[in-house]
């Protein structure tokens, strides 16, 4: 594939990871409150503080990876968020019946989002992005011209000795 396409997909799927967090973050912003209690109710100790670290980092952490800003940082980022949030939430082996494949459900959708955040930790974030700008990487810089070496002054080259016939061959020439 070409430079162009491949850093097209990796735009394209920042951007769709993204669009994973953002509504849900804007949701547990609106009911903080809520989503502490939620986690507090799962175990989780210090949820109001987790709750709001949660949220924050479900905002920032997604526009960033958008912009290509820190990816790898937002990439980490993101994964811890998912996998408190889906270890403390979506516990399906403690429901039974319809409620268990709801969290089941869940808990696959966010193995998924997991994956794609390990694949973006790990190819980068391409050119077109900010990091990618920052660095040059979209860039073409000139290809090195080879040095030439210099024509060096042809040597005149010995020119090889007159063949003199043996003695022998003058001697069968002239009976001839």
């Amino acid at each position: 594939m070409n430079a162009g396409a491949t850093n097209g997909i990796l735009l394209l799927g920042r951007i769709l990871l993204a669009c994973c967090f953002l509504p849900p973050a804007i949701g547990r912003l609106a009911n903080i409150s809520g989503f502490a209690a939620a986690l507090t109710l799962k175990g989780i100790p210090y949820g109001d503080i987790v709750a709001t670290a949660i949220a924050v980092a479900e905002i920032v952490a997604p526009l960033a990876l958008i912009l290509g800003l820190a990816p790898r940082v937002s990439a980490l980022a993101l994964i811890a968020t998912v996998a408190i949030s889906t270890g403390a939430l979506h516990r399906f082996w403690d429901y039974g019946g319809l409620n268990r494949q709801v969290e089941q459900a869940l808990f696959l959708a966010n193995l998924g989002v997991l994956s794609g955040l390990m694949f973006s930790l790990i190819a980068g974030p391409g050119a077109w992005s900010w990091q990618g700008w920052w660095s040059g990487m979209g860039v073409r810089k000139p290809a090195k011209k080879k040095r030439q070496s210099r024509p060096r002054a042809a040597k005149p080259k010995p020119k090889p000795a007159p063949v003199r016939p043996a003695e022998d061959e003058e001697e069968f020439a002239n009976a001839a």
